[in-house]
C-alpha cells in the first residue's frame, strides 16, 4: 500500500512553488556559458590601454555591455508583448485562419488537377 501511494505521488504535476524558476535557469545557463567568457577574453583586450588601469577599463566596457544588453532585452520583451497582444485579437486570428484555409484549398485544387492530368 505504501509503495502505491509513493508511485501515485510521483505522477502528480509539480505545484507552482515546486517548479524550477525560468529566470534562475536562464541566469545559470548564461553565467555558466564558457563562450561568453572566451569572447570577452579574446575580443576586449585589444581595446584596453595597458598604460593605465586595466581593471577600470574592463569595468566600464562590462557595464556598457550590460546596460546595452538590458536595453535590448527590454525593447525585445516590449515588442514581443505587443505582437502577442495583436496575435490574440479575434480579428487577427480570423484573418490568419482565412489565409490558411485559402492556402489549403489552393493546395487541394492543385493536387486534384495534378491527379487528373495523369
Amino acid at each position: 500500500m505504501k509503495n502505491e501511494r509513493h508511485a501515485a505521488d510521483d505522477t502528480k504535476p509539480k505545484g507552482v512553488g515546486q517548479q524550477p524558476s525560468c529566470f534562475r535557469q536562464g541566469f545559470l545557463t548564461n553565467i555558466l556559458n564558457p563562450k561568453v567568457a572566451v569572447f570577452f577574453l579574446t575580443f576586449l583586450p585589444q581595446f584596453v590601454d595597458t598604460g593605465s588601469s586595466t581593471f577600470l577599463q574592463f569595468l566600464v566596457m562590462g557595464l556598457t555591455y550590460a546596460i546595452l544588453t538590458a536595453i535590448w532585452f527590454l525593447l525585445y520583451v516590449f515588442l514581443i508583448n505587443q505582437i502577442s497582444a495583436f496575435m490574440k485579437k479575434p480579428r487577427t486570428q480570423k484573418f490568419i485562419q482565412g489565409i490558411s484555409g485559402t492556402v489549403l484549398i489552393g493546395f487541394g485544387v492543385k493536387l486534384a488537377l495534378e491527379k487528373a492530368d495523369h
